[in-house]
């Protein structure tokens, strides 16, 4: 199955390439892997909210044609109307059914009575907390009595508490048969989280998204997340997923380019300065994310920025700061822009768009665009730029004038040293 979608720039972007997945009865899969990699393009996929570009989603060995009503959705946002109370809330999809009143009044109250918040049928989206909230977006999917329940980061929104809390709910309310629910696919970005739900976990690459890897999930339910079994599967999916997000390096085919990370340079620094302050200036990359409150992934993007700049390298799962990145740090803020412009000289991408510069002088937008469509179909050729424009500005390296839509070498004939705010 492949899906792919027209950018607003008339890019064409494969969000999917060539997906065989199947979900059987009477199991959770969890699905995980780096940002835009496709999985929640996946999940809609499933319920029939879009239809792949090619390749077909199969119900019971039959095609899908529509939304599936065997399913039922949990966004990671609330998704709840204010102006409605706690049980109206949850009789939206039954409404969406044609579910005739007293039905209705049933079904909801069932519902309600699943996630635990009777007395609070009369109560308004505002007097809720985040947990509670949450509870009322798992109650609307239950209502409609689903076989499959699907949920994109349903505990993204939420503090930790209140998400192990309802993690634990989820896990109850599968294998509980009142509830109907015999099959989970979840899209998470925490490791711990697919573990402890699920019991085959797919594990998805980028650029387009595909699977790389699955693995099964052997641990008994109800699960503790602190025993050494349970850290051990944690483990296995850490040194999975490093191996998927921060890949050893290889030899770059000659004039191959490699594209710079879409990562800012506070977030970049921000990994310097942390790391200076561990013994040995290193640490894993998953303890570094939760360190420093970020996604598994975002935290993969920043560090393979810094690699690239040959601040930090990556023997397997563990961010080591190199001499040159001690060095940087050391700097004031005038010579850690110089630093960084002569790193990004080096930087193939960097490279090849300084060489058009000095050739012709300036280029306009349009041109730097196309190129990079060219070059990384699969990545937003906007925000690539975006991010170039970012690093080069800072490291007064690059002059971009956005009413005329032209980048220039900062101090060239063509370019100048006026701040221009995008």
């Amino acid at each position: 199955m492949t899906q792919r979608f027209r950018l607003p720039n008339g890019q064409i972007l494969e969000a999917l390439r060539d997906v065989a997945l199947t979900v059987r009865e009477h199991e959770v899969v969890a699905l995980v892997g780096p940002s835009g990699c496709g999985k929640s393009t996946l999940l809609r996929l499933f319920a029939g909210l879009a239809h792949p570009a090619e390749g077909t989603v199969l119900y019971r060995g039959q095609p899908l044609d529509g939304v599936l009503g065997a399913a039922a959705m949990v966004f990671q946002s609330f998704a709840l109307l204010p102006w409605l109370t706690v049980a109206q809330n949850v009789a939206m999809g039954l409404d969406a059914r044609g579910v005739h009143r007293g039905a209705q009044r049933d079904a909801v109250a069932r519902a309600i009575n699943l996630v635990g918040l009777e007395g609070f049928e009369a109560a308004y989206p505002k007097e809720l907390s985040g947990g509670m909230k949450q509870r009322v977006g798992f109650a609307r999917a239950l209502a409609v009595a689903p076989e499959i329940l699907l949920m994109d980061e349903p505990f993204g929104a939420l503090d930790p508490l209140t998400a192990e809390n309802l993690r634990s709910q989820v896990v109850d309310l599968w294998r509980d048969p009142a509830t109907g629910v015999n099959t989970l696919v979840v899209v998470t970005h925490s490791v711990e989280e697919a573990v402890f739900l699920a019991g085959r976990i797919v594990v998805f690459g980028s650029n387009p998204g595909r699977v790389r890897e699955e693995l099964v999930n052997p641990l008994p339910y109800p699960r503790q997340e602190r025993s050494p079994e349970f850290e051990a599967m944690v483990d296995r999916l850490h040194a999975i997923l490093t191996a998927t997000l921060l890949p050893e390096p290889v030899p770059a085919a000659p004039q191959r380019l490699v594209p710079f990370p879409r990562v800012h340079v506070s977030e970049v620094t921000g990994l310097l300065d942390h790391l200076v302050m561990l013994p040995g200036g290193k640490g894993p990359v998953f303890e570094l994310a939760e360190d420093l409150g970020v996604d598994y992934d975002r935290m993969s993007a920043v560090v393979r920025g810094a690699e690239q700049l040959g601040w930090v390298n990556t023997p397997g799962d563990i961010v080591q700061l190199t001499q040159t990145g001690r060095e940087l740090l050391a700097m004031d803020d005038a010579a850690r822009k110089d630093a960084t412009r002569a790193r990004l000289a080096k930087q193939p991408l960097f490279a090849r768009l300084i060489a058009m510069l000095k050739e012709e002088g300036a280029v306009e937008d349009e041109e730097v665009l196309a190129d990079l469509t060219i070059y990384f179909p699969f990545i937003p050729a906007e925000s690539l730029f975006h991010t170039i424009i970012e690093w080069g500005r800072y490291a007064e390296l690059l002059d971009h004038n956005v009413d005329a839509g032209r980048l220039a070498l900062l101090g060239s004939p063509e370019g100048t040293a006026e701040t221009r705010v995008e």
